[in-house]
């Protein structure tokens, strides 16, 4: 029987293994944080994590069902490459036995034990059940919209290799948004909930070096894709974002900044960004947290984006303070243009805190004074820590949280964003005459009203919004009719049959707009601008319906906006 300093010695050898000095924690940490559950199923995940890294692989096999029918070298040969001891000459009956103990051994074993076949290649692991649902699958897009950021590779939802698509603007507001999400790490594999280290080194390298007066070793930069904080920084520095000038602290960028505030809809939030660095001046530590909070807004015709980064700190001597020591806090509006496209017009910024101009990458910003917005703001930081408590939950909590904000919760009665579309149109005296979605989600209304006919797309993936004539797509029903047998006769004689049977399968409101193209009654619909445009404000990895608590204003607001400039909503089209 062991001592019990054997057995101390055994347990402080096993933490030392798990959880040493030199060990990367990087695995069970993230593990930890996307665990679902109580902080026991969180643990334990972690744990397994760390074995994952320690466990060697097994090898498994399939044994049949009448594994006795096989004779004494076909079990001899089956069962050894897994068998844990085998003499050189078993019998049948302890190869038998050696089975029995195989299968236990294999159905015991958890999923995150590697595994290789009989001739040592890997092997996939078995998937198991999960309560909570299936992340869609993911493509990369390259975006190039703000060149000071450098490409930045988002990830889109993808429902099927060959979907017909919207695709969005090259540098538009879109692409603005998917970008901003991506490097503030308002998506990607950390949750808010989670706490993200950025590096000290790369944030001191943005500094100039004729302002770095004190003594540093060389600089070690990273890149705004990899590091929240330089992506931060550069936004909040940039003498130009996407090519555009920033306007800076000017009268136009408060009131601008005001206006996306009080008509913003739901603020998405990225993970607790940590700082950990050491002031030059006063050689003492500065413990720096900050987050990132993403909404759009639409207001009076006008939409966009606005991004606040906010947070504190604890300095070594002076103590607790409201600005994240060296990272500035601040306000970025983006503006999209009012003329049907996703075009960015305006880029306005409003910094709150600055870290000095010894530290600031631009020698310094002004105070804004920007004490009026300050109700608002706070409500936005007291709602962040809100979402982060929710996060952390198990329960119902963290599911309704992911379901109004994140991009895999569940929801029983989506709000379609057609279908809103359709309500809008319907109010201006346009009628629904057949809706179809194609494989992987694209999603087409065509409609009537007068002489003119319409086609309005959504791509759920992209978050496109697009109007077009919609004669070519009436034209296209015709086929489908007479392949139905409804069209009947040819050249001048063709006719739509436009009885009760065809209005059952049809209806009455598209048999008549097929008889009155066939008639030459439907006229081309002269839409006044190239109609399409993202619908911000949407949680870009999420299933493109609308969600959030403020999701159905904020669409309508965007569409109504769209639906106005392309000319649709007048009896004038």
């Amino acid at each position: 029987m062991p001592s019990s300093y054997s057995k101390n010695d055994l347990l402080l050898l096993m933490m030392d293994a798990l959880v040493g000095d030199s060990v990367d924690l990087e695995a069970a940490e993230k593990a930890f944080e996307s665990a679902e559950g109580d902080f026991a199923a969180k643990f334990t995940a972690a744990v397994q994590a760390r074995f994952a890294q320690l466990v060697v692989p097994e090898v498994f096999i399939e044994l049949p069902v009448h594994i006795e029918e096989l004779r004494k070298p076909e079990l001899d040969a089956l069962v050894r490459p897994a068998a844990a001891y085998l003499r050189s000459y078993p019998s049948k009956g302890e190869l038998l036995d050696e089975a029995s103990r195989i299968q236990r051994r294999q159905e015991r074993r958890p999923a995150w034990i590697p595994r290789l076949d009989r001739n040592g290649e890997p092997i996939p692991a078995p998937e198991t059940d999960s309560s909570v649902g299936k992340a869609r699958p993911e493509r990369p897009l390259v975006v190039t919209a703000l060149p000071e950021l450098g490409d930045v590779t988002v990830l889109l939802p993808a429902d099927a290799e060959e979907r017909p698509e919207l695709p969005m603007a090259a540098g538009g507001i879109g692409e603005w948004e998917a970008a901003l999400y991506e490097v503030l790490a308002v998506t990607g594999e950390h949750r808010p909930s989670a706490t993200v280290a950025i590096d000290a080194q790369a944030n001191e390298a943005l500094v100039p070096e004729d302002v770095r007066w004190w003594s540093t070793q060389p600089a070690r930069s990273l890149p705004a894709t990899r590091d929240p904080g330089v992506a931060s920084e550069l936004l909040a520095t940039s003498s130009t974002l996407g090519e555009i000038p920033v306007s800076d602290d000017t009268h136009e960028a408060f009131e601008a900044v005001a206006t996306a505030l009080i008509s913003a809809g739901d603020w998405r939030y990225s993970p607790r960004w940590l700082l950990n660095a050491w002031s030059p001046g006063d050689d003492v530590g500065v413990l720096a947290t900050a987050r990132a909070a993403i909404a759009a807004w639409a207001d009076e015709g006008r939409s966009g984006l606005i991004a606040y980064v906010y947070g504190g700190a604890l300095h070594g001597t002076d103590g607790l303070i409201g600005v994240p020591g060296f990272l500035h806090t601040y306000l970025l509006c983006i503006g999209r243009s009012t003329d049907g496209t996703d075009t960015v017009d305006t880029v306005r910024r409003v910094i709150l805190s600055c870290p000095g101009e010894n530290w600031c990458h631009r020698g310094g910003c002004p105070d804004p004074g920007l004490s009026e917005a300050a109700e608002i703001l706070t409500s936005i930081v007291t709602a962040g820590d809100a979402g982060d408590a929710s996060d952390r939950d198990g329960a119902w909590a963290k599911q309704a949280h992911q379901r109004l904000y994140g991009a895999a919760g569940e929801d029983d009665y989506p709000e379609d964003v057609l279908d809103h579309l359709e309500g809008i149109l319907s109010g201006a005296g346009w009628v629904g005459l057949s809706r179809s979605t194609w494989e992987g989600g694209l999603e087409e209304s065509l409609l009537r009203r007068g002489e003119h006919c319409m086609t309005a797309s959504y791509d759920p993936v992209t978050r496109q919004v697009r109007l077009d004539d919609g004669e070519a797509e009436l034209q296209a029903t015709l086929q489908m009719l007479a392949d139905d047998g409804v069209l009947t006769g040819s050249g001048d004689q063709e006719t739509v049959d436009t009885g009760e049977a065809a209005q059952q399968q049809w209806g009455a409101e598209l048999l008549t707009a097929a008889e009155d193209l066939l008639r030459g009654r439907i006229d081309e619909l002269r839409i006044a601008a190239p109609a399409q445009v993202t619908l911000l404000g949407m949680h870009p990895h999420a299933d493109g319906n609308l969600h959030g608590p403020e999701a159905t204003t904020l669409a309508e607001s965007q569409l109504t906006a769209l639906l106005c400039t392309a000319g649709v909503l007048s009896d004038s089209d």
